[in-house]
C-alpha cells in the first residue's frame, strides 16, 4: 500500500484535516464553508497563501490529497464584525444629549432612510451624492466637498483636463474617493491622533433604563477605535456598506462616528456648552447646526464663523468669555447669506473658511444648503484667476440639473474704450450681460449673486457671460 505523506501540519488524513480546518474556521467568519473532493493517491501537497480581497476574509486553505475550496454565503451583521466595544448607557446618553439635546428625542424618518448613497453612474452626476429635503442634506454634501476634493485634486498629477474627466468616474474611483473622504474628516475630528466609527449590530448592548429611550439605533452600536490611520482606512473599506446600503442608518452612524472621534467632552469645549445655552450639534427642526458644520469642515464644533477667539464685542467692550472661531484655513470653505438679517448685524464669515485650501464652498443662503465647487486649483492661489472663473453647483437633490456659474468680477470698473463707438457698443454688452445674470441666478430659491460677492469679498457685482 501507498503510504501516506504529512505536511508540516502533522495532518495524517483528510478527515483529521477537515476538523483543524473547522476550527481555524472560528478565528475567521463563520460565513466560510470548506468542503474537501475526492482525490488520487500519491497526489503532493501543495500550499496556498492567504488572501484578503475587498474587505472580507476568504481563507485558503492547503491542496493536500483533496483540494479545499471556499464558499462565502450571506450572514448576519453580528456574525460578520468582530471586536468592537458594545456602547455603555452612559455613553449613550452623553451621545444623545450632545446630538438631539435630549436622550428622549428619536431621529426622524427621512434621517433615518438617509445614506451616503451615490447617484446612477450614468445619470448627469456619477461623482454626487443623493440626499433628502431634510437636515441630513448639510451633512451629506460636506462628505460631498470632501469627496470630490480626493476624487479631483488627489492625484499624483494635476491638471484641469484630468480634473474634467475626474467628473466621469467608475465605481472604483468613486468609492475610493468616499472612503477617503470619511477617514479624513473622522481623523480630523480626532486631531490627527484617533478616531472611533460606530456600526450597527442585531442585538442590544444594554437593558432597559428609564433615563433613555430606545431608537432602534443608539442602543445596538458597537464602538471601533483606531490609533492609526492605515487601520482605519482599511476597517472603513471592508465596512464601506454599512454608510451606503439603504436601510442602514448610514448618515446616522456617520454623525455619531464624528462625535465620538472629537469625543463629548471635547464637543461640548468646542460649543462652549452650558446648562443654560443647552447648545447642540442638531436644531430642533433637526438641521445641521453651525457647530455640525464646523466640525465636519474642519473637525471642531466650534459655533461661530470668525477668526480665532473674540474677546470684544462689536461696540468695544470686553466679553465675559472669548468666543470661539475657526482657528486654521480649514480644507473646505464655508459661505453664509440671510437677506432677513439686519443691514448693522450681518453674520461675517472669516478669511479661515472664505478662503479655503481648495476651491470649494458649502453655501447657506437664505437657509439653503448647496455645494459650490471649481476645478481649477489656481482659484485660491493665483489673484489672477479670480477675475474670471467657472463655478459648479449641486444639491444633491432628485431631478437637479447641471448649473455652471461663469463669473467675471471685472463688471462695474471704469470702461476705457478708445473711441466712443467703442464705449457706446462695450456699454450695450455689458447692460446685456447683467440683464442675463439677473435672470439666472436665482436658483432653488437661493440669491447666488452673493455666493460670489462673499467669495471675493468685492463691491462689484459680478454677471454671467
Amino acid at each position: 500500500m501507498a503510504t501516506t505523506k504529512t505536511t508540516n501540519l502533522g495532518l495524517s488524513s483528510p478527515g483529521e484535516e477537515r476538523e483543524r480546518l473547522d476550527r481555524l474556521l472560528k478565528l475567521f467568519d463563520n460565513s466560510i464553508v470548506f468542503g474537501l473532493k475526492d482525490n488520487k493517491e500519491g497526489d503532493t501537497r501543495k500550499r496556498k497563501r492567504v488572501g484578503f480581497r475587498d474587505g472580507q476574509d476568504i481563507l485558503c486553505g492547503f491542496m493536500a490529497r483533496g483540494q479545499v475550496q471556499c464558499r462565502q454565503h450571506t450572514t448576519t451583521r453580528s456574525s460578520r464584525l468582530l471586536g468592537g466595544t458594545p456602547i455603555t448607557i452612559d455613553t449613550a446618553i452623553a451621545l444623545r444629549h450632545i446630538v438631539y439635546g435630549s436622550p428622549f428625542h428619536s431621529f426622524s424618518r427621512e434621517w433615518k432612510k438617509s445614506t451616503l448613497l451615490f447617484q446612477d453612474i450614468s445619470s448627469l452626476f456619477p461623482w454626487g451624492l443623493q440626499t433628502h429635503r431634510c437636515g441630513s442634506r448639510g451633512l451629506v454634501l460636506c462628505v460631498q466637498a470632501f469627496l470630490l476634493k480626493h476624487l479631483i485634486f488627489e492625484r499624483e498629477y494635476f491638471s484641469v483636463e484630468l480634473a474634467r474627466s475626474a467628473l466621469k468616474p467608475n465605481e472604483f474611483e468613486r468609492k475610493r474617493a468616499l472612503i477617503g473622504a470619511i477617514c479624513e474628516m473622522l481623523w480630523a475630528a480626532g486631531e490627527k491622533k484617533r478616531c472611533c466609527i460606530c456600526l450597527l449590530q442585531d442585538d442590544r448592548c444594554y437593558d432597559q433604563d428609564y433615563r433613555v429611550r430606545d431608537d432602534g439605533i443608539t442602543e445596538k452600536l458597537f464602538l471601533y477605535e483606531f490609533k492609526k490611520f492605515q487601520d482605519l482606512q482599511l476597517f472603513v473599506k471592508r465596512n464601506i456598506e454599512f454608510f451606503q446600503t439603504e436601510g442602514s442608518n448610514g448618515c446616522i452612524l456617520f454623525l455619531y462616528s464624528l462625535a465620538l472621534s472629537r469625543t463629548i467632552y471635547k464637543v461640548k469645549e468646542d460649543i462652549q456648552f452650558t446648562e443654560e445655552s443647552k447648545d447642540k450639534l442638531l436644531t430642533d427642526n433637526e438641521e445641521c447646526s453651525q457647530a455640525l458644520i464646523n466640525l465636519l469642515l474642519t473637525g471642531q464644533a466650534v459655533k461661530h464663523l470668525h477668526n480665532g477667539n473674540m474677546v470684544y464685542n462689536q461696540f468695544g467692550k470686553m466679553l465675559m468669555k472669548p468666543l470661539k472661531g475657526i482657528k486654521q484655513r480649514s480644507q473646505i470653505g464655508f459661505l453664509f447669506w440671510d437677506k432677513t438679517e439686519e443691514t448693522d448685524a450681518k453674520t461675517e464669515v472669516g478669511s479661515m473658511l472664505k478662503t479655503p485650501k481648495f476651491p470649494m464652498w458649502i453655501t447657506n443662503i437664505n437657509g439653503q444648503i448647496g455645494l459650490l465647487f471649481s476645478i481649477n486649483l489656481d482659484l485660491v492661489s493665483d489673484w489672477r484667476i479670480e477675475n474670471r472663473f467657472t463655478l459648479y453647483y449641486y444639491t444633491g437633490l432628485p431631478n437637479h440639473p447641471k448649473c455652471f456659474l461663469n463669473i467675471e468680477t471685472r463688471h462695474g470698473r471704469k470702461i476705457c474704450g478708445r473711441t466712443n463707438l467703442v464705449r457706446l457698443n462695450e456699454e450695450g454688452k455689458n447692460t446685456s450681460a447683467r440683464s442675463m445674470y439677473y435672470d439666472k441666478m436665482v436658483w432653488g430659491g437661493c440669491e447666488l449673486e452673493w455666493y460670489t460677492l462673499l467669495l471675493l469679498n468685492k463691491k462689484s457685482t459680478p454677471f454671467f457671460c
